[in-house]
C-alpha cells in the first residue's frame, strides 16, 4: 500500500517543483507582467477547452432502411413461421388461451395483406400538422392539381392533428402510428419548429421518407421568412432530412390602390393564387424515381412490425402456460421447506425443486436444457440472488407478514415456507422474461448458456415489480391456507327446549365451552401435506415422493 502511495506523492513533487521553477524563470525574464499575461493566457485556454467540450455533438444522420421485394420476402417469411408456430400451440388450448383465436386471424389476415400490397402501384401520401395548419387546404388543391397528372397513382390523406402544447401529448402517439400506413410524409409547420415538433419530426424522418413544408410563408415579410427557412434547413440537415419547402396555400388577398384621374384613390382586396410551385416539383421527382423504393419500404416495415406482434403474441400464450408450472413448484418448495427440519436440506431441495422446474420451462419455450446445464444454471442463480441480497429481503418481509400468526410463526416453519415459494416464483418469473429478451424458438433445441448479465438486470427487475405489499400478503395467506390446517371451531350444545314447559323445573345449566389447547402442546402438521395444483384438485403427496414427482405434464 505504501508504494502506492508514493508514486503521485513523488511526481506531484517534481510536478510543483518545475511549475514553482517555471514560474520563477518567468518573473526574472519577463517580470511580473509576463507572469499574469501567462496565467491569463492559461486561463483563457482553459475556458475555451471547456466550452467546446461542452458543446452539443451533431446528431448523426440516420438512413432509412432500403428495401427491395427480396428483404420483404425474407421478412415476412419469418414473420409467418412465428404466426405458423403460434398456430400450432393453439390447438386443443387451454380455456384461458380461446381468446387469441380471434388475434391470430388478424396476424393471418395481416400477413396476407402485405404480401398482397407489396406489388401495388399506389403511393400512399400522409399530410400531418397542427391545428391551423392548412392540411386539408393542402390536400384538396394537390389532388385538383398534381395527384392527377402524376406519373404513379397517388393517395393523399390526412393525418390527426398532433399536439401543439404538453397537455396533448397523446396525440403525437396518434400521429406516430397513423404514419405506419404512409409512404411519403408531408409534415407542415406555419412557423419557427417548437421543439415538440422537432422531436416529433426527428422519429418520422428515421421512420419514413419525409418532407418538411414551411406553409402560410405569405404572413411573414421577405426577411423573416428567409430567415425562418434557412433555421428550419440547419434542422433538417442535423437529423439528415433533405427536403425542406415554402409553400403559400391560401396567400392572404392583396390589397391593390388605385389613383383614379379625377385624383380619387380606389382600394380593393385581390386574391392571390396558391403557391405551391416548390412542392409540386419536388413531389414530382420523388415519384419518378423512388415510388417503388418507398412501397417497398412501407411493406419491410409492415412485416418487421407483424413479426414482432406474433412474438409478442406467441411469448404470451407461453407464459399463460408457464404460470401453472411455476405455481406447481412454488407450493411444492414450500411444502418441502415446512416440513423439513434441517435447513441445509431445504436449500438442497429447493436447488433440486428449481432444477426441474427449469427444465419443463425449458421445454415449453423449446429451449432443451440438460439435467448438467439446469444445475449449472441453479449454481448460478443461487450465487446471483444471494449476491443481490435477495435471500435476507425475503426472509425478512416474510417474518413480518408471518407475525401476525401466531400457529406460523411460533412453528418456525413458515417464514421458511414462504421465503422458498417467493423465491422459486421469483426464478420462474424473471425465467419467463429472459427468454422473452430473446428471439423465439419455434422449434425443440439446444439451450443456450445463460447470460448472468442479463438475466440479472431481469431477475432485479422481477423482484421490484413484485416486491408490493399486497402481493406479498397474499402469496403469505396463501402458504399458511394450504400448509397450517384450520382448527376446527368448538361446537356448542343446543339446549333442548321441552316440549311442556313446567315452571317447578330448574333452568338448565350453561353449557361448558371447550378450552382452547395451548399452543406449547400443538403439533405440527404431518409429513404428509396437502398440496393443491393450479386446477384446484386436491392431491396429497408425501415428502419421500416428492422426488418422483413426473416432470412432464
Amino acid at each position: 500500500m505504501a508504494e502506492k502511495l508514493q508514486r503521485p506523492l513523488v511526481i506531484g513533487g517534481i510536478t510543483l517543483a518545475i511549475a514553482l521553477w517555471v514560474l520563477e524563470f518567468l518573473q526574472q525574464s519577463m517580470g511580473e507582467w509576463g507572469i499574469y499575461t501567462v496565467v491569463a493566457l492559461g486561463i483563457s485556454g482553459g475556458v475555451w477547452w471547456v466550452q467546446r467540450r461542452s458543446q452539443p455533438l451533431a446528431i448523426e444522420p440516420i438512413a432509412l432502411r432500403t428495401a427491395d421485394s427480396t428483404a420483404v420476402k425474407q421478412a415476412l417469411n419469418e414473420a409467418s413461421q412465428v404466426i405458423t408456430c403460434l398456430q400450432v400451440e393453439l390447438v386443443d388450448a387451454e380455456p384461458a388461451l380461446q381468446t387469441v383465436a380471434p388475434h391470430l386471424s388478424f396476424l393471418q389476415a395481416q400477413a396476407h395483406q402485405i404480401s398482397t400490397e407489396m406489388h401495388r402501384d399506389a403511393l400512399r401520401l400522409m399530410v400531418m400538422g397542427s391545428k391551423g395548419s392548412g392540411k386539408t387546404t393542402l390536400i384538396q388543391q394537390l389532388q385538383e392539381d398534381w395527384a392527377i397528372h402524376a406519373s404513379s397513382p397517388v393517395v393523399l390523406f390526412e393525418a390527426p392533428s398532433f399536439a401543439v402544447s404538453s397537455a396533448e401529448v397523446g396525440a403525437e402517439a396518434v400521429a406516430l402510428k397513423q404514419a405506419t400506413t404512409a409512404d411519403l410524409l408531408l409534415f407542415l409547420v406555419t412557423g419557427d419548429l417548437t421543439e415538440s415538433e422537432f422531436q416529433l419530426l426527428k422519429q418520422l424522418a428515421v421512420r419514413k421518407r419525409t418532407v418538411l413544408i414551411f406553409n402560410k410563408q405569405d404572413l411573414y415579410l421577405p426577411q423573416d421568412r428567409q430567415a425562418i427557412l434557412a433555421r428550419m434547413q440547419d434542422w433538417a440537415r442535423s437529423i439528415a432530412l433533405p427536403d425542406v419547402v415554402a409553400i403559400a396555400t391560401a396567400p392572404k388577398p392583396l390589397k391593390v390602390r388605385q389613383h383614379q384621374p379625377d385624383g380619387t384613390v380606389r382600394e380593393w382586396l385581390e386574391d392571390q393564387v396558391p403557391n405551391l410551385d416548390e412542392l409540386t416539383q419536388r413531389l414530382t421527382s420523388i415519384v419518378q424515381a423512388e415510388s417503388r423504393q418507398l412501397v417497398m419500404s412501407s411493406s419491410l416495415n409492415d412485416a418487421i412490425a407483424l413479426k414482432a406482434q406474433a412474438v409478442n403474441t406467441l411469448n404470451s400464450v407461453r407464459k399463460t402456460r408457464a404460470l401453472p408450472i411455476i405455481e406447481q413448484f412454488q407450493w411444492i418448495a414450500a411444502a418441502t421447506a415446512f416440513a423439513s427440519p434441517v435447513p441445509t436440506l431445504d436449500v438442497l431441495a429447493t436447488a433440486a425443486i428449481n432444477t426441474q422446474m427449469i427444465l419443463d420451462l425449458g421445454k415449453l419455450y423449446q429451449q432443451n436444457f440438460s439435467l448438467d446445464q439446469a444445475q449449472k444454471v441453479v449454481t448460478a442463480l443461487g450465487g446471483l440472488i444471494l449476491k443481490l441480497g435477495l435471500v435476507e429481503l425475503s426472509t425478512r418481509t416474510a417474518s413480518s407478514l408471518l407475525k401476525t400468526n401466531a400457529v406460523t410463526y411460533i412453528a418456525g416453519g413458515g417464514i421458511q415456507a414462504v421465503s422458498a415459494a417467493y423465491l422459486t416464483r421469483m426464478v420462474g418469473l424473471a425465467l419467463v422474461e429472459y427468454f422473452h429478451t430473446q428471439a423465439p424458438n419455434l422449434m425443440m433445441t439446444e439451450a443456450k448458456p445463460l447470460a448472468i448479465e442479463r438475466f440479472s438486470q431481469v431477475l432485479q427487475t422481477v423482484f421490484q415489480q413484485n416486491q408490493q405489499t399486497k402481493f406479498l400478503q397474499t402469496l403469505a395467506s396463501q402458504v399458511i391456507d394450504r400448509l397450517v390446517p384450520k382448527p376446527a371451531s368448538p361446537k356448542i350444545p343446543t339446549p333442548v327446549t321441552p316440549a311442556i314447559a313446567a315452571p317447578s323445573i330448574p333452568p338448565t345449566a350453561a353449557p361448558v365451552l371447550l378450552q382452547p389447547i395451548p399452543l406449547a402442546r400443538m403439533t405440527l402438521p404431518q409429513p404428509e401435506l396437502q398440496l393443491l395444483d393450479h386446477n384446484g384438485s386436491s392431491v396429497h403427496v408425501a415428502l419421500a415422493d416428492l422426488d418422483s414427482i413426473p416432470s412432464d405434464r
